[in-house]
């Protein structure tokens, strides 16, 4: 059986094996970039920004997870940004198709726009998943878990600030973390990815399986509390995308990584955006009931029923100690949180 003998090609100071690189194959992964990248900005903002507007003119307040997902949203978009100004630098692009005379140039600067983006990943996945943690302590007062949610924003804060720190100082000097034509000394940076999102989607684990049986004991009506744990659970689908990434975490490192990085660099966006949509649709139940009255209307359950005694109208008097019930005004004002509370 003949054995076939490696390719090697230098690519700055590194050997690259070519063998199994395709050069007939011309395709380009830069509209789905584009569009990827602009749908989960739109989405993102749009929900958030219903969010913001739902709290402020229904609520009447702002909560501390409201502003740590504004701000999951500003590294969301500028993560979203980024990945799409990387097009024109060669991201989307295979490596052989890209201008002969300046690939080393371009090869560095979009690896440095790869670089900037998992800073963005770092805070907008951690901003995000604090978001949650600071929501479902609003409404759950179990002490067990509420010990849980404090360790598990530790390992989250953890992996917030080695992600940031790893990231930025992985070689020496800083720059060969994307100049490949420097000498440089570098850490394992890609043993350090695998682990860290490991721990990563652990803590998702934890988030979508934890508060669902507290959720379930919200003194709401039966349909609203459904609607209210497959929304949570709904963020499920982040950490999906998470145990996804992971497999796609050596196109970083690849010849190619202009074209192969790309599937890593959508999931990264998407899980972070999924996870801000997922808590951003709860919030927005007081506009719902406004807009759609009468699906949002529903019977309590059984649970939460309450005795009716029934009375003749002219049994009932009209005035009390100078009150006249009959003119007395009977709205109110009744917000997303006022029934978010456990029964026991």
């Amino acid at each position: 059986m003949l054995r076939q003998e490696k390719s090697l090609l230098p690519f700055g100071s590194v050997m690259v094996d070519t063998s199994k690189l395709d050069f007939n194959d011309h395709s380009s992964r830069v509209a789905s970039v584009k569009i990827t990248n602009t749908v989960f900005i739109i989405l993102v903002v749009l929900t958030v920004g219903l969010r913001i507007f739902a709290r402020a003119r229904y609520v009447h307040k702002i909560f501390a997870d409201d502003v740590l997902v504004i701000f999951a949203t500003v590294f969301t978009v500028g993560l979203g940004v980024t990945s799409i100004a990387a097009t024109s630098h060669g991201l989307g692009q295979h490596v052989w198709d890209v201008d002969s005379q300046t690939v080393f140039q371009t090869t560095k600067t979009c690896i440095l726009y790869l670089y900037v983006c998992q800073v963005l990943y770092a805070f907008a996945i951690a901003l995000t998943k604090i978001a949650i943690i600071s929501s479902y302590l609003r409404f759950i007062k179990d002490g067990k878990f509420r010990i849980a949610m404090y360790i598990t924003s530790v390992f989250i804060a953890g992996l917030w600030v080695t992600g940031v720190f790893v990231t930025i100082f992985q070689c020496r000097p800083v720059a060969g973390g994307w100049d490949f034509l420097l000498p440089r000394k570098c850490i394992d940076y890609f043993g350090y990815l695998y682990a860290s999102s490991a721990v990563n989607v652990a803590t998702d684990v934890v988030l979508c399986s934890l508060p669902l049986p507290h959720l379930w004991r919200l003194n709401m009506p039966l349909k609203q509390r459904l609607i209210l744990c497959v929304l949570f659970a709904g963020g499920a689908s982040a950490c999906i995308v998470a145990i996804f990434r992971i497999g796609y975490l050596y196109t970083l490192r690849v010849m190619d990584t202009t074209y192969q990085s790309v599937p890593c660099l959508l999931m990264s966006i998407g899980e972070s955006s999924l996870g801000i949509i997922a808590i951003s649709i709860p919030p927005l139940r007081p506009l719902a009931k406004r807009l759609f009255p009468s699906g949002m209307r529903s019977s309590p359950s059984s649970a939460t029923q309450h005795r009716t005694w029934h009375a003749p109208l002219n049994s009932i008097p009209t005035t009390q100690n100078g009150t006249n019930f009959s003119t007395m005004n009977k709205r109110s004002v009744v917000s997303d949180e006022s029934s978010w509370q456990p029964t026991g």
